[in-house]
């Protein structure tokens, strides 16, 4: 059925990530999310209300006049239970992160949710990391015993190298979702092998 197979064959590793725009907005008719919230978001306006607010920002990923997803990105901070980077001196529970704060993909547009995130992580070395002080992606990753079957993203996080703040946290957490981090500095050393990070390893 042409419904089913609308992105079939696209290689979405390779469709360019493009910044919220007119053009953009128009799209979402037929946009098919496992979470249905994340579609009307997209459908009422939610996305670009916050984006003109400055909240957060928005890019998508399309084939040709179908939207295949989108993420957003905003300021955040990671807090530990235990300081992370007591190897490197740094005895902090707190941290400047950057947060995903919504990854909607349509359920037929496979790969397309790992490129909009491993896009995000580069985009944040290359274009925050050099200007303000950030080490870590964040993500509220859902966990949703409420629908059949049991919703969980962390798995997908996990294959792309997230780690949990709390890796002890007791299930069911007691919001909707986990959150976990991405360390920057690898990504960092090997984007930017004359950083300072890089040169004192």
């Amino acid at each position: 059925m042409p419904s089913q197979s609308k992105f079939e064959g696209i290689d979405f590793s390779q469709i360019p990530v493009e910044r919220l725009a007119p053009d953009i907005l128009n799209l979402g008719q037929g946009f098919r999310c496992l979470r249905g919230e994340f579609v009307t978001y997209w459908k009422q306006g939610r996305i670009k209300r916050e984006a003109d607010a400055h909240i957060c920002h928005c890019w998508a990923i399309r084939s040709g006049d179908s939207l295949a997803g989108y993420i957003t990105l905003l300021a955040d901070k990671l807090q530990v239970e235990n300081p992370i980077l007591v190897e490197e001196g740094v005895k902090y529970q707190t941290f400047p992160a950057i947060k995903i704060g919504l990854l909607a993909v349509d359920r037929r547009a496979k790969g397309a949710g790992r490129h909009l995130v491993e896009w995000a992580i580069e985009y944040v070395v290359s274009e925050i990391v050099p200007v303000v002080g950030v080490r870590f992606v964040t993500v509220d990753a859902l966990y949703d015993l409420d629908v059949e079957p049991a919703y969980d993203a962390s798995g997908f996080y996990i294959k792309l190298g997230f780690d949990f703040a709390d890796p002890h946290e007791s299930l069911p957490p007691e919001m909707p979702y986990r959150t976990m981090y991405f360390d920057l500095k690898p990504v960092i050393e090997l984007l930017n092998p004359q950083s300072p990070e890089a040169k004192s390893d």
